[in-house]
């Protein structure tokens, strides 16, 4: 990431404008226990030190035997000095007795910034070398970083109905 006062930044979606987001339901036993996968494959399947997950959002509602809970965590992968892959997580959800829904939306993007705080950068004739050098030469290195921001991003929603699968079968079992 650039840290300048001024910046221009270039924020992408990893999909197609009409599938920005990757949405995945559950409805079964132990809808709880998604918070602490979710946690434990941010480092595993993107690859980025616990620093770089920040949890923006933390609510947790207990009554009785109903809990209520809505998390969003917001995960950087740094690609180099100008670009990062940016992952928000949000996990929203009920348990009654151990049963309930969880709705898991992940909402990837790349984001690049070049800063803009001389006078240098933000002239006229820095300005055309940036955009040549960025056409020409930088546009390919992050469409290679789109795709493997979308590997990381079907691992971590096939990752997700592994585990639902897993957490219904486990239930069945038990029966």
């Amino acid at each position: 990431m650039v840290w300048a006062r001024t910046k221009l930044i270039i924020f992408d979606n990893l999909y197609e404008p009409g599938e920005k987001d990757i949405l995945f339901n559950y409805s079964g036993p132990h809808p709880i226990k998604f918070y602490n996968k979710i946690r434990a494959s941010m480092h595993d399947i993107f690859g980025v030190p616990i620093g770089r997950v920040q949890e923006m959002n933390y609510t947790w509602e207990k009554h009785k035997t109903m809990e209520k809970f809505n998390i969003r965590w917001r995960l950087t992968k740094e690609m180099d000095v100008y670009t990062y892959l940016r992952y928000d997580v949000i996990l929203v959800g009920s348990s009654e007795n151990e049963e309930g829904p969880v709705s898991v939306r992940l909402k990837p993007r790349i984001v690049t910034e070049y800063p803009q705080d001389t006078l240098i950068q933000q002239s006229i004739l820095y300005e055309m070398a940036r955009r040549f050098w960025h056409n020409m030469y930088y546009a390919k290195q992050r469409k290679e970083w789109i795709e493997q921001g979308k590997d990381m991003a079907a691992e971590f929603e096939n990752m997700l109905k592994e585990y639902a699968e897993e957490l219904m079968h486990h239930a069945d079992v038990k029966v």
